[in-house]
């Protein structure tokens, strides 16, 4: 076997398939997938060749980093593509683009985007977690935080303040201080936000716009908020007349019982709900949506127009058709199963290495469990310069107004034997 080097040519997917005695279909997958992750590259009428810069996260034997982490980066709760539905979706992706190049489908712009997508998802929301909406009051973005952007256009006026989770979700603030918001932040506890925070604020400032949670698994301490917080939160709501932005990142990867946002109950008046697709299926899949009143999700549809007037059409196609078919919930059912065993794997793990020098709860969703350090350390910038240098990314002050001593590690993208090394190393650091 002829071992390849960086820049060498590849057989063609003709040549390749006979030589193998395989489908060519199969071979042209297969290349498809090597040039997502980085291996390959191809030259359009010159061919396919070995990329010069390999990724990083497996190497060649002589290549190896021995005894660290070798680039063990704890991200903030991303699935892992290599366990992705990412070849359909390119494999249906390239079936629709044919189709329109041939001129056998044309798919009609619509900066709410795909309308099929969009009633295939309204049918989705009611069924699954009792949201009632329709194809005029959902708005396909690409990705999460485009929605959050638009939003936080549409919505905010300078002056207004939001109330957000302490740690919390940084873009959002970001996306809501952009807007001209005010942004105040509410703490957290294992039961979620703590409303009593959120009911003080209220009483102490006027023109409290909204309050941005994520309350299924709040980000990133993975905390579900209690029934009795949901239903004091809505009667908060009402009364005082602002808006929820929900925003449910990781519900497709629920782990334990359902559970439901709180714009499924009738009482809510004033919400907006944020759901996406990168989270749970792939990073590849950057589509997300927003669901809102009809005027509301109109504004977001004008603004919508003037940045990005149509969206990916074909991806948000064969988007639908693979919910339509049934393939999107078959995966989601067995990355559900799949990362279930991982995140018991990793529990393991930080009895094993962490279980005197942290606290940790195990997540019912998500991709990542929230540790806190035990013996909290005034020098603790140091230690995570220290990782760094052992190869351990750790994010920590993106959760924080200030500063803080909690970190999320995300267990979705890395291989369970870099964990571990991860883990061990963290262990001798805390």
């Amino acid at each position: 076997m002829k071992n390849l080097r960086r820049g060498d040519a590849l057989p063609g997917t003709r040549t390749l398939a006979s030589s193998l005695n395989v489908s060519r279909n199969t071979v042209i997958e297969a290349y498809s997938r090597l040039e997502q992750e980085g291996w390959i590259f191809s030259v359009p009428q010159g061919g396919t060749f070995v990329s010069h810069s390999l990724p990083k996260n497996i190497l060649s034997d002589d290549e190896k980093y021995q005894g660290t982490a070798s680039n063990n980066i704890f991200d903030q709760g991303l699935p892992d593509a290599r366990h992705s539905p990412i070849l359909d979706v390119m494999r249906e992706y390239r079936r629709i683009a044919s189709k329109i190049h041939q001129g056998k489908i044309t798919l009609k712009t619509d900066p709410l985007g795909y309308i099929r997508l969009r009633v295939k998802l309204a049918q989705m929301l009611a069924q699954q977690r009792r949201i009632h909406s329709d194809e005029n009051n959902i708005c396909i973005t690409r990705g999460s935080q485009m929605g959050i952007f638009l939003l936080s256009q549409c919505l905010f006026n300078k002056g207004d303040h939001v109330i957000v989770e302490h740690p919390g979700y940084r873009l959002a603030w970001d996306a809501f201080e952009y807007s001209g918001a005010n942004v105040i932040t509410a703490e957290v506890d294992d039961d979620g936000i703590i409303v009593s925070d959120v009911k003080r604020i209220l009483q102490q400032k006027k023109n409290i716009k909204a309050v941005y949670i994520t309350p299924n698994s709040q980000f990133p301490t993975t905390a579900v908020l209690s029934e009795a917080r949901r239903q004091e939160l809505i009667e908060l709501s009402n009364e005082y007349n602002f808006f929820i932005i929900e925003d449910d990142y990781c519900i497709d990867l629920n782990y334990e019982a359902p559970l439901f946002p709180l714009c499924s109950s009738n009482r809510l008046k004033n919400y907006f709900y944020i759901g996406t697709f990168s989270r749970s299926v792939s990073p590849l899949l950057k589509i997300g949506y927003v669901v809102g009143s009809h005027d509301l999700i109109n504004e977001i549809k004008n603004l919508r127009k003037v940045i990005d007037i149509s969206g990916d059409m074909i991806m948000e196609a064969a988007l639908f058709n693979l919910i339509q078919d049934g393939v999107f919930s078959r995966h989601i059912k067995r990355y559900t199963q799949f990362y279930k065993e991982k995140r018991d794997q990793v529990d393991l793990l930080l009895k094993k290495y962490l279980n005197d020098k942290v606290k940790y709860h195990k997540p019912k969703l998500g991709l990542g469990y929230w540790i806190t350090p035990i013996k909290q350390s005034e020098n603790y910038n140091d230690i995570i310069d220290e990782l760094i240098s052992k190869d351990i990314m750790i994010i920590n002050s993106d959760y924080y107004k200030i500063s803080g001593h909690g970190f999320y590690l995300s267990f979705g993208s890395a291989d369970l034997e870099k964990l571990e090394i991860g883990i061990k190393i963290i262990g001798e650091y805390l």
